[in-house]
């Protein structure tokens, strides 16, 4: 198999225009990992795109250096014969994820995520979670912010209704709060508004197909507090595995709720010091707690997805037993 791995950030999505630093660290680390277990693979000719200004990665295959001025949509319709299955890792705002995925479906190419109508569904996350609780799924109470509403007293959460990686999220917890961050949000955007839940913040990893899932790992997730906005510094990967079976159950509910999900999925949650789980949002993409999984569970991850190409139900042995921390900030 000819694969395509592209990861938007490091691989030329942002070639003609600022690269963020705190967004190309967290892709090439996506990157990084899941080229690892690609070239572990027999049978898997790897391509990878690459930003001209990132250092090039050692790979098992050809690399493609795109350079400033580059229209990478032509220069890929241009190469499309070099190609017949597609990695794709990109964010979910401003559309990015679905349009590349569009993309890359109109070339007929074979592709390792889920579809269309759960990365549209998964890209806006009031629709998610109102989606969510028609099939019972636990979620954090939500609901679109309109700034000529009142809002009651207490503590919030307030986010683009498409964000990444903590983009724009604040904690407003006093009037001086709303004053000096409703200022700061973009007149285009649509926010969300939940209120604030005090409890852990994880996420779950899981393989999902035709409205299963296989629970891979529960992830720790460090977030800090900077100037009322959250920030995600790392997580631990592989923790709390004494509550597989309950989160276990969680992922089948999701899947059942989203039978388009497919492949790798990050599911972000809060979980209250009574074990209760409420849902945040789906990442229909991997995460960056896919960087530490194969050392914490001594699971090639990209072998499952691989083999799901070809329907194979995944069977997960786990091999090691690890807590594994990756850094992000």
């Amino acid at each position: 198999m000819r694969l395509l791995v592209f990861e938007f950030i490091s691989g030329g999505g942002l070639v003609n225009e600022a690269l963020p630093d705190h967004l190309a660290r967290e892709g090439l680390m996506m990157r990084t990992a899941l080229l690892a277990d690609l070239s572990a693979l027999k049978n898997v000719e790897l391509i990878v795109l690459n930003d001209a200004r990132i250092s090039e990665p050692q790979v098992q295959g050809k690399l493609l250096v795109i350079e400033q001025g580059i229209n990478l949509m032509a220069y890929l319709t241009a190469m499309h014969d070099n190609y017949e299955a597609v990695w794709l890792i990109a964010p979910e705002s401003s559309g990015i994820l679905v349009d590349w995925q569009q993309f890359f479906m109109q070339q007929n190419k074979l592709l390792c995520l889920s579809g269309e109508k759960a990365l549209l569904l998964c890209q806006h996350k009031l629709n998610t979670i109102q989606h969510l609780e028609k099939f019972g799924v636990s979620c954090v109470s939500s609901q679109k912010y309109d700034s000529f509403l009142p809002i009651e007293s207490g503590e919030w959460v307030l986010k683009p209704m498409d964000s990444v990686a903590c983009e724009q999220t604040y904690l407003l917890q006093t009037q001086q709060d709303w004053q000096d961050k409703l200022p700061k949000l973009a007149e285009q955007e649509d926010y969300l508004l939940q209120p604030y839940i005090k409890g852990q913040t994880l996420s779950l990893s899981g393989l999902f197909f035709q409205g299963e899932c296989v629970l891979i790992c529960c992830n720790q997730q460090h977030i800090s507090l900077i100037d009322n906005q959250f920030q995600l510094d790392a997580c631990l990967v592989n923790v709390n595995q004494e509550k597989r079976t309950d989160y276990q159950a969680l992922c089948s509910q999701i899947a059942l709720a989203i039978p388009e999900l497919w492949g790798y999925i990050g599911i972000d949650l809060i979980e209250t010091e009574q074990g209760e789980c409420f849902v945040l949002e789906i990442n229909p993409r991997l995460t960056s707690s896919y960087a530490g999984i194969k050392a914490a569970t001594g699971l090639n991850v990209a072998e499952h997805v691989l083999a799901l190409l070809n329907e194979k139900t995944p069977v997960l042995q786990h091999t090691k037993s690890a807590s594994i921390p990756v850094t992000i900030h």
